[in-house]
């Protein structure tokens, strides 16, 4: 066999192989350290006492940071997706993301939210099917983030808080990019398979980059300087933990 071709060959196999040594992918929803349920009751910063029933949130835009083994400082950036997902953290089959991602990746990147392209291109399907309940109008688009509960701080009928958050033009533009670090084990041989679990802190939604309080605000439903600082804080919700 001609040299050029072994060289080929060898190529092929070696990618073959790589590309077996995947990640699923896997939210994992907590309240602070706490797996979230539902009927729980947990306190905030504020020493509010609250309850969750519902978070949901659209993710798009997923790729995969990989250094070069034999190159250093060299990446390359992989596309994973490019479809968006609704993740409603209260629906096990929606936590499970339909792709992987390569054992030797460093990070990965994704955004929450809906892109402007969505927000402006007329009526969607699948999951931005305007029927899902994750929309406002035309004019103001979708809700990129939800959370609702119950809290005795809240001034509100039934005691309930609710948070939308949207928003798609400057200055409230509610979508953000999340870069999380993948762990150094991630890449060996012993946790090639494993799967990678994003743990979803829903704690951060009020105390991240700002504090929220559900009695001085216990409701967002539209674009705005609360939008934008619920939208700072959910982009802490995040981190990677390999199993």
């Amino acid at each position: 066999m001609p040299a050029y071709k072994a060289i080929f060959l060898f190529g092929v196999l070696f990618t073959a192989m790589a590309v077996k040594a995947q990640h699923s992918i896997e939210f994992n929803p907590l309240y602070g350290t706490a797996i979230w349920n539902p009927d729980s009751s947990y306190t905030n910063f504020a020493g509010e006492s609250l309850q969750i029933n519902k978070c949901l949130f659209y993710t798009s835009g997923w790729k995969a940071i990989i250094n070069h083994q034999n190159k250093k400082g060299q990446t390359d950036t992989v596309i994973l997706s490019n479809a968006h997902y609704l993740i409603d953290l209260s629906e096990p089959k929606s936590l499970k993301l339909p792709f992987t991602v390569p054992a030797h990746a460093t990070q990965l990147i994704f955004t929450l939210g809906v892109d402007s392209i969505k927000n402006t291109t007329g009526i969607q399907t699948g999951v931005l099917d305007p029927a899902r309940g994750m929309f406002w109008t035309w004019r103001t688009g979708y809700i990129m983030a939800r959370m609702q509960g119950t809290s005795p701080s809240a001034n509100t009928a039934g005691k309930r808080f609710s948070y939308d958050v949207g928003g798609f033009e400057s200055p409230y533009n509610a979508v953000r990019t999340i870069a999380l670090n993948l762990p150094e084990t991630a890449g060996s041989d012993n946790h090639a398979k494993n799967p990678l679990y994003i743990q979803t802190d829903l704690s951060k939604w009020f105390q991240g980059k700002h504090t929220i309080s559900i009695a001085q605000t216990p409701n967002c439903h539209n674009a705005g300087k609360l939008a934008m600082q619920l939208a700072d804080n959910y982009q802490q919700l995040f981190q990677i933990l390999l199993h």
